[in-house]
């Protein structure tokens, strides 16, 4: 099942990636760089935080 998590956590930081390179987020709603930067930098540092957390799961 580790196998499992590695993946997702590879898959959330390609979406953080994503995000950072094209300048928005999906939230609730569309979280653009240039008008929220915070709510932005919220987002993003959590499916980072999120895609860290999933090659640290225990079995």
């Amino acid at each position: 099942m580790t196998i499992f998590w590695r993946v997702v956590g590879v898959a959330l930081f390609l979406w953080a990636a994503w995000d950072i390179y094209f300048g928005y987020t999906l939230l609730y709603d569309v979280v653009y760089r240039d008008q929220e930067p915070m709510l932005y930098w919220v987002a993003v540092s959590g499916w980072i935080i999120l895609g860290i957390s999933c090659f640290f799961s225990s079995e």
